[in-house]
C-alpha cells in the first residue's frame, strides 16, 4: 500500500500540471493529505498514520464535491507480535468554502458519507476485516501561494465515524497536504 501511494504521488506531482485556476465555480482539485489519526478506543490504543488522495469539482463559488480515499495504519503489538490494524475509507464529501478578502485563504467545513474497512492483521491468527457505513465532518483550510495561486497547503481536523464490527466508532485526525487547483483562471 504504501508503495502504491508513493508512485501515485510521485505521478501527479511529476504529470499534473495545473493551468492558470482560480477559486469558483468550474473548477477541479487534486490533492493529497497526510497526518496521524487517534484510533477509536475500541478499535486500538495506539496512534496511526494517516494518507489521503482527494478529487473535486466546484459547482459554485462556494459548494464543490470532492471524492476522498484515505487510510489509517498503526503497528499495534497488544493484538500480536507483527499485529497492525487499517482502516481505510472511500467518501464523497459535500465541501462548503469561505473566501478571504485577499483570496490566498480559503477556509471550509465538509460532511461526508461512504464506506470505511477496519483490517486487523496478525501473523498467527490472519487477517480479519470488517465493512460498513462511514460518514465524516471536517474543518480547514487552503493557503494558497504562488504567482498564480494555483497551489495551497491544506490543514484539516476530521472525524471519521465508521460502522464496523457491529460497532459505532470516532477517529479524530490532523491532516497537511497540497492543493492543485485546475480550470479556467476567474
Amino acid at each position: 500500500m504504501r508503495k502504491l501511494a508513493v508512485v501515485v504521488l510521485f505521478l501527479l506531482v511529476t504529470f499534473a500540471s495545473p493551468v492558470l485556476a482560480g477559486i469558483g465555480k468550474g473548477n477541479g482539485e487534486l490533492g493529497f493529505d497526510a497526518g496521524w489519526t487517534n484510533f477509536d478506543a475500541t478499535i486500538s490504543d495506539k496512534t496511526a498514520g494517516r494518507v489521503a488522495f482527494r478529487g473535486g469539482y466546484h459547482f459554485t463559488r462556494l459548494f464543490q464535491l470532492e471524492g476522498q480515499l484515505g487510510c489509517m495504519a498503526a503497528d499495534d503489538h497488544s493484538l500480536g507480535p507483527d499485529a497492525t490494524v487499517a482502516l481505510c475509507a472511500m467518501m464523497v464529501d459535500g465541501v462548503f468554502n469561505f473566501h478571504s478578502k485577499s483570496g490566498n485563504i480559503v477556509p471550509y467545513v465538509l460532511a461526508g458519507a461512504g464506506n470505511a474497512t477496519l483490517v486487523y492483521d496478525n501473523t498467527f491468527a490472519g487477517k480479519i476485516d470488517d465493512s460498513g457505513m462511514a460518514y465524516q465532518g471536517a474543518a480547514g483550510g487552503r493557503f494558497f501561494f504562488g504567482k498564480n495561486k494555483r497551489t495551497a497547503v491544506r490543514l484539516e481536523i476530521s472525524d471519521l465515524f465508521a460502522d464496523v464490527f457491529d460497532q459505532n466508532t470516532s477517529n479524530g485526525s490532523f491532516t497537511w497536504g497540497f492543493t492543485w487547483r485546475l480550470g479556467p483562471a476567474h
